[in-house]
């Protein structure tokens, strides 16, 4: 939503400043100019009843020095003389009857005013002298107005001796004054002050317009501005605390307020965060629970939830060496292996070590060894993280985060209950791989691979996918065990285990079958390559010597193969072991160090 321009707060307290100035200053001129109207008539009062005392005086005197025409031509020519002096437009004499009988304007002499209620001779109708003097304003033929100020002529001494004894008025005197003075400086003053006004009113509004801006706006603004900011989901944004008033304490109530916002969805995004990687990797612990296919599975877990620029899963194997699972945004997944315990190689930070670790500061990491605690740093807002799983206070294994970014909610206690799962998860890990695994030769145990076989062969029937199976048998093995004695045929056995189990896909099951034989199950494998497939174990095996440990020296040893695959829903597990045992007693009778395929049923 935008704001109208004459919706605005500082446009409506404009207009509302000019309006309420103006509406002042209006008041002001009426009252001004009452004022001075009043003031101007009071004088002009005063004087216009000194006039008709000196004319009546004056014209008493006439008549008794013997009246006529004499005499009111005398009185008209004081009327003009006065009439100059005080800058009157016109002085009239009237009898009581309302004629005019002298004055300075001749032409009205001998007219007639009506003196009964008549506006232009105002309370001439009166018989006391205590009503005077009165005003009047008229109209002038050219159309500006005169101010008529009407006094009466007393009856004195001497005009009793011929008028009645009970008269208090003999007649009338009624000067006009010229109002356009008065209202031309009226207008001038009506214009000084609008002017006034007007500047005044401008100036208010500039002041008040800057401090408006300054102690309202400016914070309402920056308000505004971190609302929306908050709204649009920047939940670290606070706004400018701009003075010690109510809009001041308004801004920190909104400090306040994001604050606990921030807070509340920090846990909420972090109970999420938790939430989501715990399930994930319970459900990935319990689906993968080898532990090769476990550490593949944590680190995948965490890198996708997490978002680490790099990541790496340490974990210790039942047989006192180590795997490494690690991931990164510059790499992909990666598998690494290496003999010893798990603290021993941190310890010994070889290159491999240092590889997997990926750069995190080796500090966090001997304090995670040393303290068997949580280890965490913060450097430029992304985390750097060790976190060791410690089983019975024994390292079993170590989570290794670097370059998590702050927009991941990640808190000490999430990791800690991280910690609590992945040392549960270990040990069920651990505990399941070395129920299926063979201890001599780590591969999988005959049990094992049994299960996995009878599996297989029902989805290959099912699902007409192919398979294939393999069986290896080390060549005049039973001679090794005579010569060299079992510590040496020991050896012999755990260095094919190793060389087959190197030679074989992630998806392929390599089982110790029993002595010297070995069963491998070979998911998917195309027909095709089934005879490329076991020439490469049996190179693999007769590449090199084997070494023989304790006997000394080295001995040169070789395998035959037999493979044969599945055939259709009628192949069962014996039937289809049985093939396999075929294919490799052909391989030893044709010599050994060979490799036997049946294929000859395949369509």
């Amino acid at each position: 939503m935008k704001v109208r321009l004459r919706d605005s707060i500082p446009v409506r307290l404009g207009v509302g400043v000019l309006v309420v100035t103006s509406a002042a200053f209006a008041l002001m001129l009426l009252i001004a100019a009452k004022q001075e109207e009043n003031q101007y008539t009071n004088r002009h009062l005063n004087e216009a009843r000194n006039i008709a005392v000196v004319t009546a005086a004056e014209l008493g005197d006439l008549m008794m020095a013997g009246g006529g025409t004499t005499a009111w031509s005398t009185v008209s020519t004081k009327a003009v003389q006065r009439g100059q002096l005080v800058g009157a437009l016109r002085i009239l004499v009237l009898n009581k009857d309302g004629l005019v009988k002298a004055g300075s304007e001749s032409a009205s002499i001998g007219t007639r005013i009506d003196t009964s209620n008549n506006a232009e001779c105002p309370a001439c109708d009166s018989a006391h002298a205590g009503d005077f003097p009165t005003s009047a304003i008229l109209p002038t033929p050219d159309g500006s107005r005169s101010l008529r100020v009407v006094s009466p002529i007393p009856a004195v001494h001497a005009c009793k001796a011929c008028h009645a004894q009970d008269e208090e008025i003999r007649g009338f005197i009624t000067i006009d004054f010229d109002l356009s003075s008065l209202e031309n400086s009226a207008q001038e003053r009506r214009r000084s002050i609008l002017m006034l006004g007007l500047i005044s009113g401008m100036v208010m509004l500039v002041l008040i317009a800057l401090l408006f801006k300054r102690l309202v706006m400016r914070p309402v603004h920056a308000l505004i501005e971190s609302v929306q900011r908050l709204a649009s989901g920047d939940l670290g944004e606070r706004t400018e605390v701009l003075g010690r008033n109510e809009l001041g304490l308004l801004a920190c109530d909104f400090n306040r307020m994001a604050e606990r916002i921030e807070e509340q969805v920090t846990k909420i995004e972090a109970a999420n965060t938790e939430s989501a990687l715990l399930y994930t990797l319970v459900t990935e612990a319990s689906k993968n629970l080898e532990t090769t296919d476990f550490a593949m599975s944590l680190s995948h877990v965490i890198f996708e939830k997490l978002h680490p620029a790099h990541t790496a899963f340490f974990l210790e194997t039942a047989d006192s060496s180590w795997i490494c699972a690690a991931a990164g945004k510059q790499q992909e997944e990666i598998m690494a292996r290496g003999e010893g315990t798990l603290e021993a190689a941190l310890v010994s930070n070889t290159a491999q070590v240092q590889q997997l670790l990926g750069g995190i500061p080796p500090e966090l990491v001997t304090d995670a060894l040393r303290t068997k605690r949580l280890q965490f740093k913060r450097q430029r807002e992304e985390l750097t993280l060790a976190l060791p799983v410690v089983a019975e206070e024994r390292l079993v294994g170590l989570l290794v985060c670097v370059g998590v970014t702050a927009g991941i909610r990640v808190g000490e206690e999430m990791l800690n209950n991280l910690g609590a799962h992945l040392m549960l998860a270990t040990v069920n890990s651990r505990n399941y791989t070395g129920a299926i695994t063979d201890g001599l030769t780590q591969l999988k145990n005959k049990r094992y691979g049994l299960a996995r076989l009878n599996e297989a062969v029902f989805a290959a029937g099912r699902y007409k996918s192919a398979l294939a199976l393999a069986m290896c048998d080390i060549d005049n093995f039973k001679r090794v065990n005579d010569i060299y004695g079992h510590p040496a045929g020991d050896a012999v056995l755990k260095e094919v285990s190793r060389r087959i189990a190197d030679c074989v896909r992630r998806p392929d099951i390599a089982v110790r079958y029993g002595g010297e034989e070995f069963m491998l199950i070979l998911v998917a494998a195309d027909v095709d390559s089934l005879v490329m497939i076991g020439e490469r174990i049996r190179q693999a095996v007769a590449m090199k010597p084997i070494g023989l440990d304790a006997a000394g020296g080295a001995l040169e040893v070789t395998v035959s193969v037999g493979i044969t695959d599945f055939r259709d829903d009628s192949d069962n597990c014996e039937l289809f072991i049985n093939r396999a045992d075929r294919m490799l007693y052909r391989a030893k009778q044709s010599g050994r160090n060979r490799v036997e395929v049946d294929l000859c049923n395949r369509s």
